[in-house]
């Protein structure tokens, strides 16, 4: 069974209404641009986004071996912590 997309919640700065995304260009794995536009109509304002995964927070399964983000701050010293005890 496939799960439903998770659609983001952003409010527009202005009006406070959730925006939408009109469209979105994958330029890297891991960074995105995208056209927001906000759903009032009476306020119509549009802005351009840029989207970047910058820390892996739990490692894939499926590991794509061009992606190499850095884990967060926490996992990398509780990795490092591990590491050092088996040694």
């Amino acid at each position: 069974m496939r799960e439903a997309p998770i659609r983001p919640r952003i409010p527009c700065p202005h009006c406070g209404t959730n925006m939408r995304i009109r469209k979105s260009q994958g330029l890297t794995p891991v960074y995105r641009e995208a056209v927001f536009e906000c759903r009032n109509e009476n306020c119509g304002w549009r802005a351009k986004a840029s989207i970047e995964f910058t820390h892996t927070i739990a490692p894939s399964d499926h590991p794509n071996p061009t992606v190499r983000l850095p884990l967060v701050p926490r996992l990398r010293e509780l990795a490092l912590s591990q590491a050092a005890a088996n040694a």
